[in-house]
């Protein structure tokens, strides 16, 4: 049985027919494509793939941005039967040879304005053959996207078969732990994904879904491939800017748009009761890392739209737990494991606690990745009897719902004492002036560690070190309040938005000052 989930547009075309299925919103205007249009693109970009010796199971590597042949780039490799490697664009040269070289990747997909880079990336990798271009032209070592589906034999264009448990997509993680890791989401995994996590959203044929996420993201992917299962509608903007996002929203009556944390925050500092209609909204979708209870009540109130989380990772696909649209919304609760989907909170011997207790999640089902590519002893690390754990800390409420409180690695530890810095964090978020925060531990020559705040200002607010530190000292215990307060204009944060607590460890580690 074929199981390569590039399937699910030909049924998308079979169940729902012909209709207008991705929108772009470039700069030019909207550029509007049927879902016909898609797979005729895809099916060409196959048979040009296959003409140039890509066979089921190679790696085509993509360096693009948001772009509007997306769609047909993630179809298109699945279709003959390829892996599906989407790479951050905004990462170096140096850094993208190593993804080239550690996945072996064949072909190389990007886009004219990225080409002298991927150049220099790609020289000397000797498993590189063919680097094609969006917008650009053929010749040397490179061919031009357009002439790749131009002069493809439709007869190579077919649906490939494959195996369930072959790799459909290949994705890096961003390397905030330490060196990038290729997570391998085999077929099985995608389409299980597809088929479970709609229901908890509601998304239905004809859904208007909006994704302004970078597509070098899992939250950005799977969106795109939901939409093939249910039939949505799916706009796609690029780069994030709050203002056209919100416009968007209202002049094309978007029901459902995934974001990060970081996003929903810019959309409460732009947002214009006057002239920003989200009527049409039925859920925001906020995923991707923690959002604090204060901005998910504070974002509902003003914008007077349900926001709803999902939790979940690479690793699994995506998605372990979202909340569903037809319960109550239970501020702070990521909702509970999706179908497929088995989930347990542990302690440090891997024994499952009480529920309301604290501790390690993991998680089982077909949607858990096969594993790092060429990494046995990290995949060894995080992967037992096909449990993974996840490395995120939390509990579970009567109703099984999962509230995330904060990750193992982040735990400080003070004189031999764990601090727990989503405490003060959650403190932070509730002060008037504080836009986002985060709390690490720096070094400490007393106590090895001690507590440490990064934060940034609203803007026009006006706030001191010491003034925070008297306002978290009325509520947290002397031993857990941070000893120094440090202000940054923005937080480093990922690509996605994700803020980046190793950089900030570094950064105030390397700040002159008292630190005995």
């Amino acid at each position: 049985m074929n199981r390569n989930i590039a399937q699910f547009l030909d049924r998308n075309i079979e169940t729902y027919g012909e209709y207008e299925q991705f929108i772009f919103l470039g700069a030019n205007g909207p550029q509007r494509m049927t879902n016909t249009e898609i797979r005729r693109q895809a099916q060409a970009l196959a048979a040009g793939l296959r003409q140039n010796g890509v066979e089921r199971g190679d790696i085509v590597c993509t360096v693009v941005s948001n772009v509007p042949e997306i769609p047909e780039i993630i179809n298109g490799i699945n279709r003959c039967g390829a892996v599906y490697l989407p790479v951050v664009f905004l990462l170096t040269a140096a850094e993208i040879r190593y993804i080239l070289e550690d996945s072996g990747s064949k072909v190389i997909i990007t886009e004219a304005m990225l080409l002298p880079k991927i150049r220099e990336a790609a020289e000397g990798v000797a498993t590189v053959r063919k680097i094609i271009v969006i917008g650009g032209e053929t010749g040397g070592d490179t061919m031009a996207y357009a002439d790749l589906l131009k002069n493809a034999d439709a007869t190579r264009g077919q649906l490939v078969a494959v195996e369930a448990d072959d790799v459909a997509i290949l994705m890096y993680t961003s390397g905030t732990t330490g060196v990038p890791k290729g997570v391998m989401i085999t077929h099985r995994g995608m389409e299980t994904q597809m088929r479970n996590g709609v229901v908890y959203t509601g998304c239905e044929y004809g859904s208007v879904v909006m994704v302004v996420v970078p597509m070098n993201h899992i939250l950005g992917v799977l969106t795109c491939l939901e939409g093939n299962s249910v039939g949505t509608i799916t706009y796609m903007m690029q780069p994030f800017d709050p203002r056209k996002v919100l416009d968007a929203i209202r002049t094309y009556k978007v029901e459902f748009i995934p974001l990060v944390p970081t996003m929903i925050v810019y959309l409460t500092m732009v947002f214009d009761p006057k002239k920003d209609d989200l009527s049409s909204m039925k859920m925001f979708i906020s995923a991707g890392g923690p959002l604090s209870v204060e901005t998910q009540e504070q974002a509902m109130k003003l914008f007077n739209a349900d926001i709803r989380i999902s939790y979940g990772c690479t690793e699994t696909a995506g998605t372990i737990t979202r909340s569903h649209h037809e319960l109550p919304i239970k501020l702070g609760s990521a909702g509970a494991p999706i179908a497929s989907m088995s989930l347990l909170v542990v302690d440090d011997n891997g024994r499952e606690v009480p529920r309301g207790a604290e501790g390690e999640v993991i998680c089982k089902g077909p949607m858990v990745m096969a594993g790092y590519l060429n990494k046995p002893k990290e995949t060894e690390d995080v992967l037992k009897d096909g449990w993974f754990y996840t490395g995120d800390v939390g509990r579970l409420d009567a109703d099984g719902e999962l509230y995330i409180t904060g990750r193992k690695k982040d735990l400080i530890i003070k004189g031999g004492e764990n601090i727990d810095p989503g405490v003060a964090e959650g403190l932070l978020y509730k002060h008037p002036a504080v836009m986002e925060c985060a709390v690490v531990g720096m070094k400490d020559a007393k106590f090895g560690e001690e507590v440490a705040a990064a934060v940034t200002r609203k803007p026009g607010a006006e706030i001191t070190e010491a003034e925070l530190l008297a306002y978290l000292n009325q509520y947290l215990k002397a031993f857990m309040v941070p000893k120094r307060v440090f202000f940054f204009d923005t937080l480093p944060k990922t690509g996605l938005g994700k803020i980046l607590k190793r950089e900030i460890r570094r950064i105030i580690d390397e700040t002159p000052g008292d630190r005995g």
